[in-house]
């Protein structure tokens, strides 16, 4: 959810937009969802307690029409080198921030979010993340010839878990992790039909190719 410009009131039961609270008022705030309560945290705290838990994140960048025109500057003064030392991604729906971001902060892991895989944008990007239903081999494989990754959002089901792993995603964005963690460890030790058959037919392609160069 982006606090920027949704109204609080669903978690907090407050008819106002993060905008029109300070960063104190808005931490008094305490927030409920599915019987857990807690104060709303600022970036630091949460970058904080993330990294005394050994915790990597992915922090997203949304971009709205209130935004200053320092916005991305001072996050890259304030967050960038804490985001590269403990191994944090970013990623944005925002194109001029993720091409600004890679090119004043090279060493930072940036993702550009894509609604839909229709076709793989030249970018400069380390990584796509896209909407797994339209995800697809033939984008990721792409990806990978330029050496990019891709991440799927938000798959919470086993079948799509696994059809996210069979294509090669390089990374899974899902609410239910234990789901995912099972399905990884199912996948790993317990193959399917299908990618058996797709082994076989790699190793069918590699020794035509050894063929041909024979």
């Amino acid at each position: 959810m982006s606090f920027s410009t949704t109204k609080i009131c669903v978690l907090a039961g407050i008819n106002k937009t993060p905008k029109q609270l300070t960063l104190k008022q808005l931490q008094r705030i305490v927030v409920h969802e599915h019987g857990h309560h807690a104060h709303l945290a600022s970036l630091d705290s949460y970058l904080a307690a993330a990294d005394a838990r050994g915790q990597k994140l992915i922090v997203e960048i949304k971009t709205t029409s209130h935004d200053s025109r320092g916005m991305l500057t001072r996050f890259i003064h304030r967050y960038a080198h804490t985001l590269i030392a403990h191994h944090d991604r970013v990623h944005s729906l925002n194109y001029h921030v993720v091409t600004t971001l890679r090119r004043r902060v090279p060493h930072l892991y940036v993702s550009f979010i894509l609604p839909y895989a229709l076709v793989l944008q030249q970018t400069d990007a380390n990584a796509y993340t896209l909407e797994e239903t339209t995800l697809d081999d033939s984008f990721v494989d792409g990806a990978h010839n330029h050496h990019q990754a891709v991440w799927a959002w938000t798959v919470n089901d086993a079948d799509s878990m696994e059809q996210m792993l069979f294509i090669g995603a390089d990374g899974i964005i899902t609410d239910h992790l234990r789901m995912l963690q099972r399905t990884i460890r199912t996948h790993n030790d317990h193959p399917s039909y299908a990618e058996r058959m797709q082994f076989f037919s790699n190793s069918l392609d590699d020794v035509a190719a050894q063929s041909e160069v024979d």
